[in-house]
């Protein structure tokens, strides 16, 4: 009897020595994100970008692990280089690169523009929880956005805290329920919709700084109050399909 309570505290003691040794690690792991860097850019050694400069890739993926003002501590996956990076730069997600060219030059796709029945296969062109663009035709901004759900029409939020500046800017410094006529590009197809700006509803991003969702229409889309077409985002979706054509 005594053996055996001898052998169950030394296998005790083995126990807690070991989860002594992990903790560090452990917690040092559970404190690490990681993100994806949006665009080229540098990572620095100290959060200044007068300090010591190493180029990193659009894509790259780094884990942070802690903040400085407006860059984020960043290290490789292994956790043996350390560096500092805007946090501007950095997304959870990837950055596609069928990113909307700009305005000028948008020849290139406008063709391609078409306009599609929501009920009869626009709803699966960008399919919940999958990220595209919008591209405003008045502004030529172009928006990272992820689609959280919707059945009668898209609910839609801004990828990053850029990409929602981005939408103030579309709508002119104030969110609101007005209609903008813009391009869906996503999973290689350019369909005109029309959409608003104004926050509501859930939402499944939480560091972008827009608290809630928007609604993207299609031709024939519904709102979900009334269960109808909306003719302000119908003559959006038509404004839209004939910028692009014209």
């Amino acid at each position: 009897m005594l053996r055996r309570l001898q052998k169950i505290i030394s296998l005790t003691m083995i126990a807690l020595l070991l989860m002594a040794t992990l903790a560090p690690v452990m917690a040092q792991a559970a404190s690490r994100t990681a993100m994806y860097v949006t665009k080229k850019t540098y990572v620095y050694k100290a959060a200044s970008t007068s300090a010591g400069r190493k180029s990193v890739a659009q894509n790259t993926k780094v884990y942070v692990v802690g903040k400085s003002g407006s860059y984020s501590k960043v290290q490789n996956s292994k956790g043996t280089v350390t560096g500092y990076i805007p946090t501007k730069y950095l997304s959870k997600s990837k950055t596609s690169s069928e990113k909307l060219v700009s305005k000028s030059s948008g020849a290139s796709w406008k063709s391609k523009v078409v306009k599609m029945l929501w009920f009869q296969g626009g709803q699966n062109v960008l399919k919940k929880g999958q990220y595209g663009y919008i591209y405003d035709i008045d502004t030529g901004i172009s928006v990272k956005i992820k689609r959280m759900g919707g059945h009668y029409h898209a609910d839609v939020e801004p990828a990053t805290l850029a990409d929602t500046a981005k939408l103030l800017r579309i709508a002119k410094g104030k969110f609101s329920w007005d209609s903008h006529a813009v391009i869906l590009k996503a999973n290689g197809k350019f369909v005109a919709c029309g959409i608003n700006t104004l926050p509501h509803g859930d939402q499944t991003i939480r560091d972008n700084g827009y608290d809630g969702q928007f609604c993207l229409h299609m031709t024939g889309s519904w709102t979900h109050a009334s269960s109808k077409e909306n003719v302000n985002h119908q003559a959006s979706i038509n404004r839209a399909y004939n910028w692009a054509h014209k």
